[in-house]
């Protein structure tokens, strides 16, 4: 009877253990999934975080080079007045690629970390018209962001952004059940590119704009390609809007 009570006694310590550590995790998660890149949405009473991965190359190195800016909108009609671009200033980053030391090697590797261990700290975040500079790590915002290579063979790329949600939205109950995200790669603007990237800088008026080219849904599929091929003389090109499906 006594080695029954001990069993009965572990067993509720440490169901009670793995309630807590649920309750500290983020309590909704959505995955959308568009060509090689997943979206990761989670929230909590006071925080939505939003996680971009891809293992795909050509994607991996046009965000590390160019950077992405992204679009919070609480009303679900794709506009551009909340977002986050990182970095703030967008001098394109030229990957470090090691030469192979013989002839077997086909392809030179490229030291992401290195890449990401040189990207500034400056982001810019726009709220309704207020456009602030901040640092990625500390800020006044409660805002936090950044890169790191993730997976068995640290080849995926993960970019992460913790926002409040009273940075997201203007009601008072906090309500982002209609909530869109939209995610595009920082190019340099060009007569092209002018409805993309309006709103994405602090001399412009702050997103009284639709998605542009984005195209909202919450996966991959025809009319839902939010990931633009790239050229010769144009980068892999993110362009997506998708719905959070947050409760």
């Amino acid at each position: 009877m006594r080695f029954i009570g001990l069993l009965l006694f572990f067993a509720v310590v440490l169901g009670t253990t793995s309630v807590h550590a649920t309750i500290q995790e983020p309590i909704n998660a959505s995955l959308i999934t568009d060509q090689h890149i997943n979206y990761t949405v989670k929230d909590d009473d006071d925080y939505v975080i939003l996680t971009i991965s891809t293992s795909h190359k050509e994607t991996s190195l046009s965000i590390l080079r160019h950077g992405l800016t992204v679009y919070f909108d609480d009303t679900g009609d794709k506009e551009k007045n909340v977002f986050v671009k990182y970095p703030y200033h967008s001098t394109p980053q030229r990957p470090n690629r090691s030469r192979p030391q013989n002839n077997t090697e086909e392809v030179t590797s490229i030291d992401y970390d290195e890449i990401i261990d040189d990207l500034p700290g400056e982001a810019e975040f726009a709220f309704y018209g207020d456009h602030q500079e901040f640092h990625k790590d500390l800020n006044a915002f409660d805002i936090s962001l950044g890169y790191q290579m993730t997976g068995e063979e640290q080849d995926v790329l993960q970019y992460s952004i913790k926002i409040p949600k009273n940075r997201i939205t203007q009601d008072k109950k906090l309500d982002l059940s209609k909530l869109t995200i939209g995610v595009f790669t920082n190019l340099p603007q060009n007569k092209s590119d002018n409805e993309d990237m309006r709103g994405s800088s602090p001399n412009m008026r702050g997103g009284n704009q639709r998605g542009g080219r984005g195209r909202g849904g919450s996966g991959g599929g025809p009319g839902n390609r939010g990931e633009r091929p790239s050229t010769q003389n144009e980068p892999v090109r993110i362009d997506y809007w998708f719905h959070a499906d947050l409760d």
